[in-house]
């Protein structure tokens, strides 16, 4: 076991991310570990059994579709194609030295070692869910500077300087094979996690099959760590992932940290809407931003607290809208803040479809095109359904309408449909007493389609000019949210 030390190391992270953020120098150690590095397979399956059966003597084109289950033709492109790329020799007989070399490799499924790095939390002595294959030091401006700043940009010389986090003083434990193994499963699920959300430019992926450590002793540094206030696990902040794998680092123990830790509790307070007062400790300010919440809940949505789900949101957008009020307004507070509107509404949506459920069965079976769709809207005759907002909703496939009937899980527009099948259904339904002026459905339909131009890439490339979110649409987004939330009041 080993304490931390100062090496005057310092390690870049992911660039800044959007809105306030305070930057922090997190100490870590740098162990070293070699992988196979990850092969990527040069022919498909059905290439590599061809050219596996002519290595063992079978080459007749009716035998290899035979034991392939292959049609005779797609064998005949195949046996040419590896011709051509020298695989096979000209015979379509013979494997060539290439092609050999290629099914060995394919064999072995085992390319070079690379080295590359686990780092371990000099805070908390746990290991970081985190394999990578490099990390990019930066350079201090003065290396003897107690504190350090960095140059951001050669071109303005602005500088940075980051707070300095105390690492433990207790000794670190070694990396052992049950912590390398536990950090590798972490790391995996992460990684996977982003694949299936899309998330682009993804770093290599380093597999735990040979990973090994080296004996040499870990390296002693200080990584960059982005703490920004928290918009999603409704704590006070969240610290941004250095490597971009997850939008934040999970992994670390912020609140804990913060409360033993005075000097960064002064940096993180602007962060937070509600301020600090002197007098007040680290928990009597904690339970003073819940009271605000709180109250500003049972003043104005007391009728919120039957519905946990509804209040969870209300208690969100509140949130955003104090800090848009406090000055708040970059383009990643705004996108947070009318996700919350849109995810309010979808949760009032989802308790009037189980609370009034549609019979599915009574839609329309098949594909139907927008005037029938328009027409079947018009049918139902609810009062909040203007000619505007059935045009809006003539769009929607009716076989997504009659999932959402059943699963509430479904888009916006699709919810609003689902519900209206309930209410065209029920005669007590909320939708018979609520007219046109009351829920203002054209503002939904309008907040729906802003929440899907601001999830998508916006750039020159397109033909529609970009349309950046303004203060002014958000809040009225949010005003329309709340109140179209609190008409419903009497029903929940």
């Amino acid at each position: 076991m080993a304490l931390f030390a100062e090496t005057g190391i310092y390690i870049q992270s992911a660039p800044r991310p959007q809105g306030e953020a305070r930057p922090i120098l997190w100490p870590v150690r740098i162990h070293r570990v070699l992988y196979p590095e990850s092969y990527q397979a040069q022919i498909n399956v059905f290439q590599r059994a061809i050219l596996g059966l002519v290595r063992a003597r079978v080459v007749r084109p009716t035998e290899l579709a035979e034991l392939t289950g292959l049609h005779p033709k797609l064998i005949t492109l195949i046996l040419a194609q590896s011709v051509s790329n020298g695989w096979l020799e000209s015979g379509e007989d013979t494997l060539t030295s290439a092609g050999q070399r290629l099914l060995d490799d394919e064999d072995d499924g085992i390319g070079k070692q690379k080295s590359g790095y686990v780092l371990q939390d000099a805070v908390s002595g746990k290991f970081w869910p985190r394999l990578v294959s490099t990390l990019k030091q930066i350079e201090p401006v003065n290396p003897l500077d107690k504190y350090p700043q960095f140059i951001l940009t050669r071109k303005t010389g602005a500088t940075l300087r980051p707070f300095l986090m105390n690492a433990s003083r207790s000794p670190l434990p070694p990396l052992e094979r049950k912590e390398l193994k536990r950090a590798w499963r972490d790391y995996r699920d992460d990684y996977r996690a982003s694949q299936q959300l899309g998330v682009s430019r993804l770093p290599p992926h380093i597999n735990l099959h040979g990973l090994q450590q080296l004996e040499e002793p870990p390296q002693c540094a200080r990584i960059l760590v982005w703490i920004t206030t928290d918009r999603e696990s409704g704590q006070l902040w969240s610290a941004a992932d250095p490597f971009a794998l997850r939008s934040n680092a999970w992994w670390l123990d912020l609140p804990s940290i913060v409360e033993s830790d005075s000097r960064l509790q002064k940096i993180l307070e602007p962060l937070v809407v509600v301020p600090r007062a002197a007098e007040q400790t680290y928990q009597q300010w904690l339970e003073a931003i819940a009271h605000e919440t709180d109250f500003k809940m049972m003043s104005q949505y007391p009728w919120a607290e039957r519905l946990p789900d509804v209040k969870r949101y209300l208690v969100a957008l509140l949130v955003h809208r104090g800090r848009i009020e406090q000055g708040d307004n970059g383009q990643s507070e705004l996108d947070a803040a009318l996700n919350e509107c849109q995810k309010l509404l979808e949760v009032v949506m989802q308790w009037l479809i189980r609370r009034h459920p549609a019979n599915a069965e009574l839609l329309p079976k098949g594909r139907l095109d927008k005037i029938n769709t328009a027409n079947l809207l018009k049918d139902m005759k609810i009062p909040a359904f203007t000619p505007s907002v059935i045009d809006g909703l003539s769009g929607q496939i009716i076989r997504q309408v009659r999932y959402a009937c059943s699963n509430p899980s479904g888009s916006l527009k699709a919810l609003l449909f689902a519900a209206a099948v309930g209410a065209n259904q029920d005669p007590q339904h909320p939708f018979w007493s609520l007219d046109d002026s009351a829920l203002q459905l054209p503002m939904l339909l309008q907040l729906a389609d802003r929440r899907n131009k601001s999830s998508h890439g916006q750039s020159k490339y397109l033909d529609k000019p970009v349309q950046e979110l303004t203060q002014q649409m958000v809040e009225e987004s949010i005003s329309y949210a709340l109140s179209f939330t609190e008409r419903f009041k009497e029903w929940m």
